[in-house]
């Protein structure tokens, strides 16, 4: 009867108990949490490679070099590196906006292509002293990939404390390579010279004190600019003076122009390359004075040949010594101080004359003025008959 009594109390605490362990709630709470969990951590690491894909479908443009310190008229590069390179390589298009105090001085930038990036190289020129640089977006026309942005930097420029003779440029190197001096009247002289010069705004040039000037010709470019000037000075001056400010040294410069008149009326006002009239003097005088010796030979050996060696430099002294041919010029025809289209005016003709000819360059006819100067004359101003 134990027994059984205690059997029945076995199985009714059983029953009892059943309930609270196999609940049928408990078993989709632990089911369920792990699949949420799974599920964004899944979707983390979907976004991650989107992520990693879209970077590296597009061009990373970085700074390569940051300019520390600038002065107000210089042109200074700006270095962007690109990667990677097999994308970079192909055709960019950039938009830059934003600048301040600066502007753009060459629209297409250089490129160099090395190993690790694409370098592209644009030059600005500095206008004031606080300035902030442009924000730069890539886009590789190919695929129509974007950079990402890169923010331009805020950069303060120095303002330069020039001496009385600055001409008002910046420059790596400035060198006259050529210059020529005549009599402009009988109060001045006119010095034309011709300059080379890199990383350098050329068309700011200007001397102090030079009655008249200005630019004959100029090519202005951050490899090598290139200009013609001329100036017209007292000829009391014994040198053209000025004073530029040397970039790469970092200091000012002086350059100074012998004043050597050339007394060859001919060339006033002609190229840089004139001929020398004296020498073209003693070469009649040398060429008349053998001719004279051989027809003396001539008379005294009787020889033929002294007669033939006689005619070569009498024919010289001949044509040497014929007068220039003459030109028709137009009423009010410009008269310009070098053969170079857009060049200097320096006076018009009074009437329509027929003007000595000593040179012709081109489309341009050098003519000896009524008034003893020299200038060029464009062909489009000659009479027509």
């Amino acid at each position: 009867m134990k027994k059984l009594i205690l059997i029945l109390s076995s199985l009714l605490g059983l029953l009892w108990a059943e309930p609270s362990v196999l609940t049928d709630t408990a078993v989709p709470q632990e089911t369920q949490a792990p699949q949420t969990s799974d599920a964004t951590d899944q979707n983390a690491i979907d976004a991650l490679f989107s992520n990693a894909t879209e970077n590296t479908s597009g061009v990373v443009l970085e700074h390569s070099n940051t300019p520390s310190h600038l002065y107000i008229g210089e042109i200074f590069p700006l270095i962007l590196k690109l990667t990677p390179t097999d994308i970079a390589s192909g055709n960019i298009e950039y938009t830059l906006q934003g600048e301040e105090g600066i502007r753009i001085f060459s629209q297409t930038p250089v490129r160099s292509v090395k190993g690790d990036a694409v370098y592209d190289t644009f030059y600005f020129l500095v206008q004031a002293d606080t300035i902030r640089l442009p924000d730069i977006t890539a886009t590789a026309t190919s695929t129509g990939a974007l950079s990402n942005v890169l923010m331009g930097l805020a950069i303060n420029a120095s303002t330069l404390n020039p001496p009385s003779t600055y001409a008002n440029v910046l420059a790596d190197s400035f060198k006259v390579i050529d210059y020529k001096t005549t009599a402009y009247n009988q109060e001045s002289n006119i010095v034309v010279f011709t300059v080379k010069a890199t990383r350098c705004n050329i068309a700011t040039f200007s001397l102090v004190n030079a009655i008249k000037q200005g630019f004959e010709s100029k090519f202005p470019n951050v490899a090598e600019s290139t200009m013609t000037y001329y100036a017209i000075i007292p000829n009391s001056e014994q040198t053209l003076d000025f004073t530029i400010f040397n970039l790469k040294k970092n200091r000012y410069e002086s350059i100074s122009i012998p004043i050597v008149v050339d007394d060859d009326a001919v060339s006033t006002q002609s190229d840089l390359s004139p001929t020398d009239a004296r020498h073209t003097e003693l070469k009649v005088g040398a060429a008349a004075i053998f001719g004279v010796i051989c027809i003396s030979l001539f008379y005294w050996r009787r020889s033929k040949w002294y007669l033939y060696a006689s005619v070569l430099p009498l024919f010289y002294v001949i044509f040497a010594l014929l007068p220039n041919s003459s030109v028709c010029v137009k009423k009010s025809a410009p008269v310009y101080l070098l053969p170079i289209k857009h060049g200097t005016i320096f006076e018009t003709t009074p009437d329509e004359e027929k003007l000595e000819v000593e040179n012709t360059v081109g489309e341009f006819t050098k003519v000896h003025l009524n008034n003893n100067k020299v200038g060029w004359v464009h062909e489009r101003d000659l009479c027509s008959n």
